[in-house]
């Protein structure tokens, strides 16, 4: 196998994936407007794109590298995300009055900022194996070896919360 990831099942990948996303959004939107047969069709269609990216991802993990070497791009975005993108949109957002979306990219920054923690923590120590992450459904936010009271991020009660292995 070629060491390298191939440019197009890279990219049927993230397709697959849009695809999987925006139809559970909008067969979301079609059950909550009353559009019973769209919704269940649209959610068909998701979970069908959806089988089609995990098929994908599976031929993506053998071209896959060492993850510590993947960790320096991934800081780097973490970072960017957090110091410039986000804060831009959460601006915009805000000049223009939208304010729950202004605050959504808020908390998507501080996210990220919690990421980047994570991450460098985990390269620059001896880190126990043992450790558990518990992810935030609402905003993301990763809690480390114990579920908070409430997220610091977006106030979420602690059954917001899920283990992730």
């Amino acid at each position: 196998m070629a060491d390298t990831i191939d440019p197009d099942l890279a990219m049927a990948f993230a397709k697959m994936f849009r695809s999987f996303t925006l139809n559970r959004l909008y067969a979301a939107k079609a059950k909550k407007d009353g559009s019973l047969l769209l919704s269940r069709l649209l959610y068909s269609i998701a979970r069908s794109e959806e089988i089609h990216a995990h098929r994908a991802l599976m031929y993506l993990r053998d071209k896959i590298e060492d993850p510590y070497k993947y960790l320096e791009s991934l800081l780097h975005t973490k970072d960017e995300n957090a110091s410039i993108n986000y804060p831009r949109i959460c601006k915009r957002y805000d000049k223009a009055g939208k304010k729950k979306a202004a605050e959504a990219f808020d908390q998507f920054g501080s996210v990220e900022k919690t990421h980047l923690k994570l991450l460098k923590k985990v390269l620059q120590e001896d880190v126990d194996d043992s450790i558990n992450y518990y992810v935030c459904q609402i905003c993301g936010h990763i809690a480390v070896d114990r579920i908070p009271q409430k997220c610091p991020v977006c106030n979420a009660v602690q059954e917001k919360f899920r283990m992730e292995c």
